[in-house]
C-alpha cells in the first residue's frame, strides 16, 4: 500500500480497455486446415493459426482450468519484433507506476497493454495445479512481474530463473555485457502446485558409488551444517553407536528428531573417521521408491544458449533465418520439471501462444518420446500479414522434422492410443 492508503500496482493509458479485451465474446471459429495436419483424426496435438488474442478466447470455452503448462516467449518491447509491432514503445508518453512522477520517458502503454489481456486468459485457461512459465529480458521484468502480481497473486510467484543465453566478449557494450535472460514461472495457485523436480546429472549419478541389498547409495552426514538461526531442542540428542558409546551431536542439531531416528534406524550407518570418533551418516538411495532419484532445479541455467537455438533451428528448417529462436533444450527442460498427472492415461496439456518457430512442440515430442508420457500441445501463432515472414510456416516445418526423426525411431508412436506424431492445424475465420 502506498503512504496515501492507495492501491499500489502499474497503471498506464488503455488498461482497463486492455483487461475489457480478455471478456469479450467471440465470434470468430476455427477451421481445418488438412494440408498443414497429420492424421487429424486422432491427433492429440493441436497447431492454432491466428490472432492469438481471439484463439485464447475460444480456447476458454473448453480448455477453461484444463491447462497444465504454459510457456510463452512473448515480444521483448525492444522495438525488433515482427510481427505483433514494429514498435510497443513511443517517447513522451505518461505510463508508470500508480501514483508516480510519469515524466517524459518512453511510454510501454502499448506492450503493457498488449499482454495484459492475454495474461488474464492464460491465467483463465490454467488448471489450478498448473504452472506459467515466461521468458523475458532485463529490460521488460520489471513491468512483466507487476503484470503477473496482479494477475496472479505476488503469492503464487513460484521463482525466477535467470538463464545464461549466451558468452559475449565485450564489443559494443560500455557498461554491462548482456548474457542472461529470465524465464519467469507463476502458479495459477501455488500451495495446489506439485513440487518440480528433473534428472539428476551423470555427475551426480556417480555420487552413489556405494552399494548394499537395496542398491546404490551415498552416505549423508546426519549432523547439520550451516549456522543455527533458530535452535530446535528437539534435535540435540546423544546417540548410542555400535559399541554402546554415546555420539554427541558435533554441530548445532540433527537432522533428525529421535522419533524419526528410532522409526528409521536402519537407514543409519556409522562410521568411524581417522581421529577413531564415531560419524552417523544417513543412507541415500538412487532408486528411492525403485525409480531414480529426481532433484529440484535451481534458478541459474546455462545448459544451452541462443546460438545452440540458431544452430537447432538452421538444421531442422534447412538453412531457413529467423532471429534468436529459443532452443527447445530450454524449454524440455522447464516442461521436465511440471509432473504428469497421477493417473497416466490422463494428458497433460501444454500450451505456447507465441509459438514462433515451434520449440516448445518439439519439446513436447521428444518428452514424449523419452518418457512415455501424455502431453498434448497447443501451438499458436498468427498468419503473417502482406510481404511478412511466415512464421508458422517455420513452425510447421520444425515440427515435420522432428516428427520425421522420432518416426525412425520406430517407438513410442502410439502409446495406449495416444499417438505422439500426429497433429491438428486449424485456422481462425469469422467476421
Amino acid at each position: 500500500m502506498s503512504a496515501g492508503g492507495g492501491r499500489f500496482g502499474l497503471d498506464w493509458p488503455g488498461k482497463w480497455e486492455a483487461g475489457l479485451e480478455a471478456s469479450l465474446p467471440e465470434s470468430c471459429s476455427l477451421e481445418l486446415v488438412p494440408e498443414r495436419s497429420i492424421r487429424p483424426d486422432q491427433a492429440p496435438h493441436l497447431f492454432l493459426e491466428g490472432d492469438n488474442l481471439h484463439i485464447l478466447r475460444l480456447l476458454k470455452k473448453e480448455y477453461a482450468g484444463a491447462i497444465g503448462a504454459i510457456y510463452i516467449d512473448p515480444p521483448y518491447n525492444t522495438g525488433t519484433t515482427m510481427r505483433y509491432f514494429d514498435r510497443f514503445s513511443r517517447r513522451g508518453g505518461s505510463s508508470g507506476l500508480a501514483g508516480g512522477d510519469t515524466g517524459s520517458r518512453r511510454d510501454d502503454s502499448p506492450w503493457l497493454s498488449f499482454l495484459y489481456p492475454r495474461l488474464i486468459l492464460a491465467r483463465e485457461l490454467l488448471r489450478e495445479d498448473g504452472a506459467l512459465f515466461v521468458s523475458i529480458d532485463d529490460r521488460s521484468i520489471h513491468h512483466l512481474r507487476y503484470l503477473l502480481d496482479e494477475i496472479f497473486g505476488p503469492d503464487n510467484h513460484a521463482g525466477t530463473v535467470v538463464w545464461r543465453k549466451k558468452v559475449v566478449r565485450g564489443r559494443g557494450h560500455r557498461h554491462i555485457i548482456p548474457q542472461t535472460e529470465y524465464v519467469v514461472v507463476y502458479a495459477r495457485s501455488l500451495r495446489s502446485l506439485p513440487s518440480f523436480s528433473e534428472p539428476l546429472s551423470p555427475e551426480m549419478i556417480d555420487e552413489y558409488r556405494l552399494s548394499d541389498e537395496r542398491g546404490p547409495y551415498k552416505r549423508i552426514p546426519l549432523a547439520k551444517t550451516g549456522t543455527a538461526h533458530s535452535p530446535r531442542p528437539n534435535l540435540v540428542y546423544p546417540i548410542e553407536a555400535p559399541d554402546g558409546t554415546l555420539i554427541s551431536c558435533p554441530t548445532h542439531q540433527w537432522r533428525w528428531s529421535k522419533e524419526t531416528l528410532m522409526a528409521r534406524k536402519s537407514e543409519l550407518e556409522f562410521v568411524k573417521n581417522r581421529m577413531g570418533k564415531w560419524v552417523v551418516y544417513t543412507r541415500q538411495r538412487l532408486y528411492p521408491d525403485g525409480s531414480l532419484r529426481r532433484k529440484t532445479p535451481v534458478s541459474f541455467y546455462d545448459r544451452v544458449s541462443t546460438s545452440d537455438g540458431t544452430r537447432e533451428f538452421r538444421t531442422l528448417c534447412q538453412g531457413a533465418l529467423f532471429d534468436f529462436p529459443k532452443p527447445s533444450r530450454l524449454i524440455k527442460d522447464l516442461l521436465g520439471w511440471v509432473p504428469l498427472p497421477v493417473d497416466s492415461q490422463e494428458p497433460l496439456i501444454v500450451l505456447d501462444f507465441f509459438a514462433g518457430t515451434c520449440p516448445t512442440a518439439q519439446a513436447v515430442l521428444e518428452l514424449n518420446q523419452s518418457d512415455n508420457g501424455h502431453r498434448k500441445f497447443i501451438m499458436v501463432q498468427d498468419t503473417p500479414a502482406e510481404g511478412q515472414t511466415d512464421i508458422a510456416a517455420l513452425g510447421h516445418k520444425r515440427i515435420q522434422s522432428v516428427l520425421s526423426a522420432l518416426k525412425k525411431q520406430n517407438t513410442g508412436q502410439n502409446h495406449h492410443g495416444f499417438d505422439n506424431l500426429a497433429y491438428r492445424t486449424m485456422r481462425l475465420s469469422g467476421p
